[in-house]
């Protein structure tokens, strides 16, 4: 399964005071509120405000932090 279908999938099913956390891919949508490590040790933690409504995406945050 990929990242955006089990983002999808986690949105739909989970409890609205669950946490998800990744390891090496983040949520293509999803905001973490916490992350640790790098390249591939890099893990992202979630709590619902991730992905139940909020504004900003993970691919904008990675963007800000890791700039081209």
């Amino acid at each position: 399964m990929e990242m955006p279908q089990l983002e999808k999938k986690l949105e739909e099913e989970l409890d609205h005071n669950a946490r998800v956390v990744a390891c090496r891919f983040p949520f293509p949508q999803w905001m973490p509120d916490h992350t640790t490590g790098e390249g591939i040790d890099m893990v992202w933690a979630y709590d619902s405000k991730a992905f139940k409504g909020n504004e900003k995406t993970c691919s904008e945050t990675m963007q800000k932090m890791h700039p081209l």
